[in-house]
């Protein structure tokens, strides 16, 4: 058997190379996946630690929906734990305004993709006073209630503790002109690129975030594909208005792209997609989702680590 690392860093968009892989060496495809992309935190983590005398206290971490941010957050903090610096991971979701204060895209639905649905001035507040005062008095938004709490948490760092500050507007200028540029480090993270076989792109990047983002919403929320399909387009404009044009304000990158993944997740995704009836205005999406999906061989969701960005969308993981 040929020397797996070699062939799986040499070919990481091909679909033959991934199918026999799958077939041949799949734990081996696995674990050297999650290998690079664990030294690709851990590199960002001994970063701050190293450099932790200039400032750096917030970690702004931005990226679309389906890209692996709330786990890489995670990640991110338990490497610095580890290394000794006492770390937290805040998510920009806690300051979402709620029920009746979002505002409302032109069919009179809630704009949750436009960074004016979170409270602006409550959290340049609670950011700044972190990053210069190491405490704030922070909110917590109910989903249930689809409102804040009535009562604030205060939270206070110690003298070399970070925070990494996780949410799709992390890097919006709205959010991090109040603070100062020597107190925090800018991360972006997507998936960079799709899977191609020659030169036919067969599941883009968007296809791939859009089938993790199907998955989870149907696992943990109760979300059909449908609804999922349904949503996608605002997910996508709110993508390019307001996290595409600040992704070059990032200080550094991740790929979050697991190319073993679309064979664990087609093995979930397609049955949803089956469901899909001829009538419905998302059958031919679904279809065309079906075929591409149906070119990969399948792996057990067993084999997929524990402590994987993967177990953010299909479950079973120690970070959510």
């Amino acid at each position: 058997m040929r020397n797996f690392v070699d062939y799986y860093i040499k070919y990481t968009e091909r679909v033959k190379d991934i199918n026999d892989a799958a077939v041949n060496a799949p734990e081996e495809m696995v674990m050297q996946m999650e290998r690079q992309y664990r030294k690709r935190i851990d590199e960002i983590g001994d970063f701050l630690c190293m450099h932790g005398k200039q400032g750096n206290k917030l970690v702004m971490l931005a990226g679309p929906s389906g890209s692996g941010k709330t786990t890489t957050a995670s990640m991110l903090c338990e490497r610095l734990e580890w290394l000794g610096v006492r770390a937290r991971r805040i998510s920009l979701d806690e300051f979402f305004l709620g029920k009746g204060k979002t505002p409302l895209l032109p069919d009179g639905m809630p704009d949750y993709e436009s960074v004016r649905a979170l409270n602006l001035p409550q959290m340049r507040e609670c950011l700044t006073g972190l990053a210069t005062k190491g405490e704030c008095m922070m909110p917590h938004f109910n989903f249930v209630k689809q409102a804040p709490d009535d009562e604030l948490v205060h939270v206070k760092l110690g003298a070399n503790d970070v925070v990494v500050v996780e949410g799709i507007h992390a890097l919006n200028p709205l959010v991090t002109e109040c603070l100062p540029e020597e107190s925090m480090l800018t991360v972006y993270i997507s998936v960079k690129q799709g899977v191609s076989e020659g030169d036919t792109e067969i599941l883009s990047a968007r296809e791939v975030r859009l089938c993790r983002r199907m998955v989870r919403d149907m696992l943990f929320r109760g979300t059909s594909p449908e609804r999922t399909f349904e949503m996608w387009p605002k997910v996508l404009d709110g993508e390019d208005k307001y996290i595409q044009p600040y992704k070059r304000l990032a200080n550094v990158t991740i790929n979050s792209l697991h190319i073993y993944e679309p064979c664990i997740i087609s093995q979930i995704a397609l049955p949803l997609l089956r469901r899909i009836k001829e009538d419905s205005p998302y059958f031919e999406q679904a279809s065309q989702l079906i075929e591409k999906l149906s070119i990969f061989r399948t792996l057990p969701t067993e084999c997929v680590p524990a402590n994987s960005l993967l177990r953010e969308f299909i479950g079973n993981g120690i970070y959510c």
